[in-house]
């Protein structure tokens, strides 16, 4: 049953960005999400909207995980938490310090197969969830971030500690055809909750960022957003469209380093008890009305 996965329960609640020039990305962020601003004191800058929030600092390293170093999942309670903790020092997992200030005194975090750090713990401070939900200019549309995908050229490796190690649990496969006759699996999606996938990942040739969502309430939505970036003159990247996995709508842009956001409605939820589902390798699978984003 889903619910017996120690991770059950946790959401992604914001994820860190590097940049060569992070003063330009934190500015598209802040007009293009409709979030405000706030230094850091590490000299990193803190975007927060309705229900969104990501950190943008300056790129300090050449590994291939830089521009996006971690993704932070918040537990809903202490309880939660711990038990997690305990979970993961079992197994002998590394556990190193939080490298977020926006997580509680107790946060920790590690590494995974490609050197991305996933990190744990709680929201710091009592009536956080209610100051993030004021945040961000009046009158846009909701945007609660919901999931973040990554590549992989170790997509084996990344699956084990994922699931084994981290318990996220596998809601779809993409499988392409191979010319033998066999299959190559270069997509997994997990869940983290009823929701379809909070993350997910791709086979490519290099470990890298993929894209990051921004969940909507309904088309309208979509509607509303697209007309926003349309004002501010950023073109849509790929969409208006529908995924297969998760059949959710949506529509992504390139921010300026050329990493992808998207804006999502509709994803589905899933059963405890849905086994995981397998989809081709299609363009149709990654985009049921028209081209698709083939990452492999």
């Amino acid at each position: 049953m889903t619910m017996n996965s120690p991770l059950w329960g946790a959401e992604l609640d914001h994820i860190r960005l590097d940049s060569a020039a992070p003063e330009r990305l934190a500015a598209f962020y802040r007009d293009a999400f409709a979030m405000v601003e706030q230094p850091l004191a590490d000299g990193s800058t803190l975007l927060r909207g309705q229900n969104r929030r990501l950190i943008v600092g300056a790129a300090g390293g050449a590994e291939p995980t830089a521009g996006q170093p971690y993704s932070a999942f918040r537990f809903p309670d202490g309880a939660g938490l711990a038990a997690y903790k305990a979970h993961l020092t079992a197994q002998g997992v590394n556990l190193m310090p939080c490298p977020t200030p926006l997580f509680a005194p107790g946060a920790f975090a590690v590494a995974d197969p490609d050197g991305r750090h996933m990190v744990f713990g709680l929201a710091a401070g009592a009536g956080q969830s209610d100051a993030m939900a004021a945040d961000g200019a009046a009158g846009h549309p909701p945007g609660r971030l919901q999931h973040v995908v990554v590549a992989t050229a170790d997509l084996a490796a990344m699956m084990a500690f994922y699931e084994n190690t981290l318990g996220f649990v596998a809601t779809d496969h993409v499988l392409r055809d191979d010319e033998g006759g066999g299959q190559t699996l270069t997509a997994v999606f997990y869940r983290s909750t009823p929701e379809h996938h909070s993350f997910a990942m791709f086979l490519s040739d290099a470990a890298r960022p993929d894209h990051h969502a921004y969940e909507v309430s309904c088309w309208n939505d979509i509607r509303d957003w697209a007309d926003h970036m349309a004002a501010l003159e950023i073109k849509l990247w790929w969409g208006p469209g529908r995924h297969g996995p998760g059949n959710n709508l949506f529509f992504m842009v390139e921010d300026p380093d050329g990493y992808k956001v998207e804006i999502s409605a509709e994803l589905e939820s899933m059963a405890d008890d849905d086994p995981v589902r397998h989809w081709p390798h299609t363009e149709r699978s990654l985009n049921l009305w028209g081209p698709g984003w083939m990452r492999a």
